[in-house]
């Protein structure tokens, strides 16, 4: 494939990613009620991707500071633009590494992983290297998909189940606290640092 069709499929994802259509399913004020962001959070969106999360959560955090952290740069030049344009001026747009964050560790008040666990094939230790970044009874929330077929979404084997999080995240050193469905394909799990 050349760098030309790795650029459209990118610019497709991103669209894909950003579309009117995903609020259907997705309702960023009921996962924003539902997580444990306070105004005055700081926080890290972990796999930011082109921002869709990162704009609401900002807008929360009218009083703390957002790193929106990817591995993909145009990812996170997407996610710039949409900060531009949004005009918050809490947000913090840093390239990451899979398990290395330019974040100092203790530092923050809470995590956001929107679909990101799914992708790392190393979860315990992904998830211990988020655990880091957080203070003590630090949050984190995670949004995944169920473990069956659905009509988009990861491959099946790549899925995490609930039950599954819950053993990932109590390796790793979180308390997992509470999980709630987004949709019939997708849920939303609380875990506490500590």
């Amino acid at each position: 494939m050349t760098s030309n069709q790795d650029n459209t499929q990118n610019q497709d994802f991103i669209q894909q990613l950003l579309a009117p259509e995903r609020a259907q399913r997705q309702d960023t004020l009921t996962i924003m009620t539902f997580s444990e962001l306070s105004d005055r959070d700081t926080v890290a969106d972990i796999g930011c991707g082109p921002g869709y999360f990162t704009i609401p959560l900002a807008k929360g955090l009218s009083n703390g500071k957002l790193y929106a952290l990817d591995i993909d740069d145009e990812m996170l030049e997407a996610c710039r633009q949409r900060v531009t344009e949004a005009r918050v001026g809490n947000v913090e747009v840093l390239k990451c590494g899979e398990f290395d964050f330019p974040v100092e560790a203790g530092s923050l008040n809470g995590v956001f992983l929107a679909f990101v666990v799914h992708v790392n094939p190393d979860r315990v230790r992904f998830l211990q290297a988020v655990r880091a970044l957080l203070g003590p009874r630090g949050w984190c929330t995670i949004l995944e998909w169920y473990r069956k077929d659905t009509e988009t979404g990861p491959p099946l084997e790549r899925r995490v189940d609930p039950d599954e999080l819950r053993a990932l995240a109590t390796e790793a050193g979180f308390r997992y606290l509470t999980n709630r469905n987004l949709n019939s394909d997708q849920y939303m799990a609380t875990l506490r640092n500590g």
